[in-house]
């Protein structure tokens, strides 16, 4: 199953989720491959941290054509395939070609992701050319959102309708699978409400488990870890812990 997690608004957590989700779904036996197809390269940063310096990344994939290097991680059962913030530029030169475009990273994966029980593939925070090459690229995409941020809840219609739209004109086996609630304060009447009013907008499209706001998340960046491997019985590790078994029990019984 590949699984891209996007939204059109930065800082919802993507590359949070996308890190911690990944070590949590190897925890539990899966093997899983994450593709960082953000520019930016923090979820790089976070898989491989000081140990690997990346020789080849998705930047030498989309303008030179040389078949991605996958690297093992930090982490076992996750390996990676890298970016760099180079990449960036390659974008208006992609843009020659939109249609070539959008289905590069689903050809230059195509033969690798059966290896692998879980793909999941972290993209930049617009809906810009790299996102839609994400979706091309799925199965199925993941919107995080936060609780008390109108802002997030636009980005997650707005990352809903592109889902859609990449659904009906490029790729009709993507679907959206749920969106999942990021940095919940439940301390906070604002917080409580959102959550409330998201449940009761979307329905079963949210994943039960929600993420916690807790300053744990920023040291474990800070350190290039998980945070599951940075304080593993904090309480926002086994609520990422919660999240893998939910994602497996919506999935395994359709793959």
């Amino acid at each position: 199953m590949i699984i891209s997690i996007c939204n059109n608004k930065g800082g919802v957590g993507k590359t949070t989720i996308t890190a911690n989700l990944a070590h949590a779904l190897a925890n539990k036996g899966k093997k899983v491959l994450v593709i960082d197809n953000d520019p930016q390269g923090n979820t790089t940063s976070i898989m491989l941290g000081e140990t690997i310096e990346p020789s080849v990344t998705l930047r030498d994939a989309y303008g030179d054509g040389v078949t991605p290097t996958i690297y093992p991680t930090q982490y076992e059962n996750v390996s990676l395939i890298a970016n760099e913030t180079a990449t960036a530029s390659l974008e208006p030169v992609l843009y020659g070609d939109l249609r070539e475009a959008y289905h590069l990273l689903n050809d230059i994966i195509k033969d690798i992701t059966g290896n692998y029980d879980y793909v999941l593939i972290d993209s930049p925070p617009n809906l810009g050319l790299f996102v839609i090459m994400s979706l091309v690229a799925s199965d199925a995409a993941i919107i995080p959102l936060v609780s008390s941020s109108r802002f997030s809840i636009e980005g997650f219609v707005a990352a809903y309708d592109a889902i859609k739209a990449v659904s009906d004109n490029f790729n009709p086996r993507l679907k959206f699978l749920r969106a999942v609630i990021n940095r919940v304060d439940k301390r906070t009447s604002v917080s409580k409400l959102s959550i409330e009013h998201i449940r009761q907008h979307f329905g079963s499209r949210v994943f039960e488990t929600t993420i916690p706001h807790t300053t744990d998340i920023e040291a474990a960046e800070q350190s290039q870890l998980t945070v599951i491997r940075w304080k593993p019985q904090s309480g926002v590790s086994k609520r990422f812990r919660a999240l893998a078994e939910e994602l497996i029990d919506l999935i395994d019984p359709v793959v």
